[in-house]
């Protein structure tokens, strides 16, 4: 798909002034690359702060009061517990209603919806509930919710619902007007269990505004190329010039970066014209938005999602510092590291090999290009291409090589970069394909270009990730996993579930980055000792601390040579940070969360991740060992962040919170959640809310409570007593039956790191089966394993086994 947008509703200007005071770097011609920094501009009103009030604070002001009253005696008279709502200030309308409303059949609390009484709600016959029905049933819930909800129906647009599991569904409806769509506005819906459990806007005001264009596409794309003193013959579109409507702050109503405006009035609408293009040689991927009834450029910004300055490898498996002192910075070349899902020059069914890098032969000549079934390696040193008459392939390579250095075979593009991309990008998709099994792009090839002659940065955009060589004090992107990780993080944010591109997609990168290789620095060794920093060398001695504060004092990491680190005790303060203690105080403006940079203001999201895995899944009462605490991670994480819009609510100076529909800990506990009710809690809700209240983004409500399961677990300790049988390729991994339970997840991981890595679930294997021989293995290459014992929810699961390592024989 084109390359992604970040969501224009949390935009903040860099500053107002003259449109055309901006001007490409040092006068240099159309045809010279641009400078970012000194390009990209937006208007202030783009950046619209958000929060989040009690519905019984503020439903005295509500022009909705009436529907509210009605709804509440409903439920009243219905029997049913009253819903727990939170209110946009700027619109009135409603960004969550904490609820179990039964949609769909499912096992939820109060649920008694059949086939038959769906079938009768929707007008027609029901065989089966699939994405086209949720769909059909979440509109008709939002209409008959409409007045409640404090929307115009009318304003609905098309409907995406996505089966993230067998027990949850995410559902997302944007706002268009006369079929324009109202950028980042949305509806949305989380069911669980069949019931909707939390349904909500998000930037939505109801809009009036004339669709009717003055300005021309023609017209727009002229007003936009003239910020750059005109069009160029190196300008390539990368999305013609289309109609949205954005969302703007009136002026008026705002104090500072806040709302403070009678309730209702803080959302006005313009009608634009947006577009894309890339300028050669640059990488970036520009974006224009011209007004398209006045041909004012209102904003014009890169919309690649960058890692900041990061480097990323490959066979290098976490980092390419060349050295090993520890599992968290592991930079010494792994020789004989297996390529997954390789092409092997034969016909199928032996076309790729497995993901062990083994395939079935026969006879002839076998090539690999690294053009594999879910990832292309282009490599801007040269062609990748190896060939065996024996059938095995070793393309090579030795510690302490670097961009386009190779083995002295294979070709030019047979470098650490390549070999290292295609083994990391292949592994942090099979652990999403685990939790996300429908998910149509990870069943994608996604094209790596790796060692661009360019330095400093990595970034995902055109649907592809894009790594970067060697210089200006940072090592090769291309040779650091947690880089790849964190790009590949942007393409799966585009891609999940509703495909709503989060805000900060930052923070779900480093998420992505650090639930994988289980380090909390992103990108250890991304800036090497040859620049000298105000924070120090890292413990190797290898890079310089990296400083997190943008504007003023030293907010040092103490031991991350990456780019940021996700543990807040690792930063010399040694305090949490939160949207008002860091984001408003120490980011740059910019189009993140609370109007900051994108990078910086992920920063309370990700130490939330870090912190439920890493401190509150391992705490009483949960107790939980590290790598069952990770495998918690993962799946909230991957199965909990596909409707997530803005992380969380913020206004500068204000406050900020966790409390919307869309919001990151409202999504997460709804993923644990296991009964359609978050009233009552979930299985994991206490950490969960520990975590995200530690940074300032958590929710109140519902209270936090762990319970649900119905006695499955039964004992926090329980777990699958797991041992391994080694045979001939292949390992089979056998248990003892846990009581209770229905199924069982097995997991595995490989490399250096063995049970320190994020394990990807590689079978589900239904009781009272104890056994799951794991084939198509390297011989002599170690494993690792764990297995989980499920019960009637995929929410109820034990703690994983012990991990167990074997080698294949």
């Amino acid at each position: 798909m084109a390359c992604t947008r970040l969501a224009l509703g949390t935009l903040l200007a860099l500053g107002a002034g003259a449109v055309g005071a901006v001007q490409p770097k040092g006068g240099e011609s159309q045809d010279a690359g641009l400078e970012t920094s000194e390009v990209e501009f937006f208007l202030p009103e783009l950046y619209i702060s958000t929060a989040n009030a009690a519905l019984e604070d503020v439903i005295g002001q509500l022009p909705n009061r009436a529907e509210w009253q009605r709804f509440s005696r409903q439920r009243r008279r219905a029997g049913q517990q009253p819903v727990k709502a939170f209110i946009d200030p700027r619109s009135g309308a409603a960004t969550n209603i904490i609820g179990a409303f039964p949609l769909i059949p499912g096992r939820g609390v109060g649920n008694d919806v059949t086939l038959a009484k769906l079938s009768a709600r929707l007008g027609r016959s029901v065989r089966a509930v699939n994405s086209a029905v949720v769909a059909e049933a979440a509109r008709r819930f939002v209409v008959e919710n409409a007045g409640v909800l404090g929307i115009d129906s009318a304003q609905l647009g098309p409907v995406k619902a996505a089966q993230v599991t067998d027990e949850l569904w995410q559902v997302s409806i944007p706002q268009a007007v006369n079929g324009v769509p109202v950028r980042d506005s949305r509806v949305a819906l989380s069911i669980n269990n069949g019931n909707v459990v939390v349904a909500g806007t998000e930037v939505w005001g109801n809009a009036s505004v004339s669709t009717d264009a003055r300005v021309t596409a023609a017209g727009a794309l002229e007003a936009g190329f003239a910020h750059l003193g005109g069009r160029s013959l190196h300008d390539e579109m990368v999305q013609e010039a289309r109609l949205e409507i954005a969302p703007v702050a009136p002026p008026e109503h705002q104090a500072g970066e806040g709302f403070d405006g009678p309730l209702g009035k803080g959302y006005a609408h313009r009608l634009v014209w947006t577009y894309q293009f890339r300028r050669s040689p640059g990488q970036e991927t520009w974006e224009a938005m011209v007004d398209a009834q006045t041909g004012d450029l209102i904003a014009f910004q890169d919309k690649n999602q960058y890692v900041d300055r990061s480097i990323v490898g490959g066979i290098y498996p976490l980092t390419n510092t060349g050295v090993c002192p520890t599992p968290q910075t592991c930079g010494t070349m792994q020789p004989g590291t297996p390529m997954p899902f390789a092409d092997t020059g034969f016909a199928s069914p032996n076309n790729f090999t497995g993901a062990s890098g083994v395939y079935n032969y026969s006879s002839g000549t076998a090539t690999t290009t690294l053009t594999g079934r879910y990832v292309d390696v282009a490599d801007n040193c040269g062609a990748i291409s190896a060939s065996s008459a024996s059938g095995s392939i070793n393309l090579g390579g030795t510690n302490n090589q670097h961009d386009c250095t190779t083995p002295g075979s294979g070709g030019a593009g047979n470098t650490p970069a390549s070999r290292s991309a295609f083994y990391e990008l292949n592994r942090i998709a099979e652990l999403a394909r685990g939790w996300l099994p429908a998910n149509a792009w990870l069943q994608n090839t996604l094209t790596a270009n790796v060692n661009i002659n360019l330095t400093c940065n990595a970034f995902w955009g055109g649907g592809t990730v894009n790594f970067y060589r060697t210089g200006g004090g940072c090592r090769n992107t291309g040779e650091i996993g947690a880089v790849f990780d964190h790009e590949w993080g942007h393409g799966m944010d585009d891609n999940d579930a509703v495909g709503t591109l989060s805000n900060s997609s930052e923070a779900y990168a480093d998420i992505a980055s650090i639930y994988r290789l289980q380090a909390s620095c992103v990108g250890h060794g991304f800036f090497d000792a040859s620049v000298a920093g105000s924070c120090g060398n890292t413990a190797d001695g290898t890079g310089r601390n990296v400083d997190e504060d943008q504007t003023a004092g030293v907010h040092c990491a103490t031991d991350c040579s990456g780019v940021r680190d996700a543990d807040w005790a690792k930063h010399a303060d040694n305090t949490p940070d939160t949207p008002l203690n860091h984001v408003c105080t120490r980011c740059n403006a910019s189009s993140g969360p609370c109007g900051r940079q994108v990078h910086c203001a992920a920063a309370p999201i990700r130490q939330a991740a870090w912190d439920l895995v890493a401190r509150d899944l391992q705490a009483a009462p949960f107790n939980l060992p590290v790598q069952s605490a990770f495998i918690v991670g993962n799946k909230t994480f991957y199965q909990g962040s596909g409707n997530v819009g803005l992380w969380h609510a913020c206004t500068c100076g204000s406050s900020s919170d966790g409390c919307g529909a869309t919001h990151g800990y409202m999504q997460w506990i709804t993923a644990d959640d296991d009964n359609g009710n978050l009233s009552d809690g979930t299985p994991h809700m206490t950490a969960i809310h520990a975590a995200f209240n530690r940074h300032g983004v958590a929710c109140a409500t519902p209270t936090p409570q762990n319970s649900g399961c119905s006695g499955f677990p039964a004992s926090p300790l329980q777990k699958p007593a797991v041992w391994v049988v080694p045979g001939t390729g292949s390992n089979t991994i056998n248990w003892d039956p846990v009581p209770g339970a229905v199924k069982y997840w097995v997991f595995r991981a490989d490399g250096y790191a063995g049970c320190l890595f994020g394990k990807a679930k590689i079978a589900t294997v239904t009781a009272p089966t104890a056994t799951y021989t794991d084939s198509g293995l390297l011989a002599g290459r170690t494993f690792s394993y764990n297995v989980v014992a499920v019960g009637a929810s995929d929410q109820c699961y034990t703690q994983a086994s012990r991990c167990v390592q074997s080698a294949a024989q």
